[in-house]
């Protein structure tokens, strides 16, 4: 056998180790694939099944948030919750605002009427010339996004059920 011979030879062995190569890595990266697939699924099985008992804690507490079997877990949800309301009374006297006395909606000091019960706030209320029934033009603004007073003229978000200067009740 010649130098030729044993080359070609040589270079057909090549060829046969990179083909069976290249066929194990296409196998491998199948499989890697599938694998990652699988993974996958289950994960996401797993936060459903986290969801169904997130929902079923959630109903179980409503349901009986004293139930002796379950006053460890219950008891840390209440300090949570409890948690949860200090940090939204010191984020309102960073906002500037107090709850109505009526409907506990946070609203502004500085607001009269309560947008969301109609509920008088002493505190808002301005002692301006012509009291609560003051007049003004309202504010051009976007009206899809807003409700303007019949009354007074106030700009008001569109989800307020009473105007937060005069009191009156706003149309749907």
């Amino acid at each position: 056998m010649g130098f030729k011979e044993t080359v070609m030879e040589f270079a057909g062995k090549v060829g046969d180790t990179v083909d069976k190569g290249i066929k194990s890595g296409s196998e491998g990266l199948q499989k890697m694939t599938e694998k990652s697939r699988l993974q996958k699924e289950i994960n996401q099985r797993n936060i459903e099944i986290n969801n169904i008992f997130q929902a079923v804690g959630q109903k179980l507490y409503k349901e009986d948030p004293n139930n002796k079997m379950f006053e460890g877990v219950f008891g840390a949800v209440k300090e949570k919750k409890s948690q949860i309301e200090e940090y939204k009374k010191q984020l309102a006297v960073l906002e500037d605002k107090i709850p109505c006395h009526t409907c506990g909606e946070m609203i502004s000091k500085a607001t009269a009427v309560c947008p969301k019960c109609g509920s008088i706030n002493a505190a808002g209320q301005k002692k301006e010339a012509g009291g609560l029934n003051e007049t003004k033009q309202p504010e051009k603004v976007n009206a899809e996004k807003v409700k303007i007073c019949k009354n007074c003229g106030n700009t008001l978000d569109e989800t307020a059920k009473f105007c937060n200067k005069c009191g009156t009740k706003l149309d749907d």
